[in-house]
């Protein structure tokens, strides 16, 4: 079948903007659309979390008879924990981003087989 012309302006554009993603690559929008500008910051508020409870007192069940002695974390292993959290963060966001890429590819597709 062939393409439908567009109903509108607001359609227009927004199939131009389909064929413009589409045209930069999967690459580029998996990093510059969103790895970058919204997996980056989520990991390091989450790193900042995770590193922020890592170091803070913690009581274990012994805790209650030694209150006066509050027990810590190793900064060494919360700074590893932090680093993880950013690193598994960052890769959730870029498998995010691939799937987010493949759906719109399908259906940027199926749009041209009308």
């Amino acid at each position: 079948m062939p393409v439908q012309p567009p109903a509108s302006k607001s359609e227009l554009l927004t199939r131009a903007r389909q064929a413009a993603r589409i045209s930069l690559g999967r690459a580029t929008f998996v990093r510059d659309a969103r790895v970058l500008p919204i997996g980056v910051p989520i990991a390091l508020g989450v790193a900042a979390l995770v590193y922020s409870r890592a170091v803070e007192e913690r009581r274990d069940w012994r805790g209650w008879r030694r209150a006066w002695r509050p027990r810590r974390r190793d900064r060494g292993d919360a700074f590893a924990m932090a680093a993880a959290a950013l690193v598994g963060t960052v890769a959730l966001a870029y498998v995010g981003a691939r799937v987010e890429w493949e759906m719109r590819r399908r259906t940027y597709r199926e749009q041209q087989d009308w």
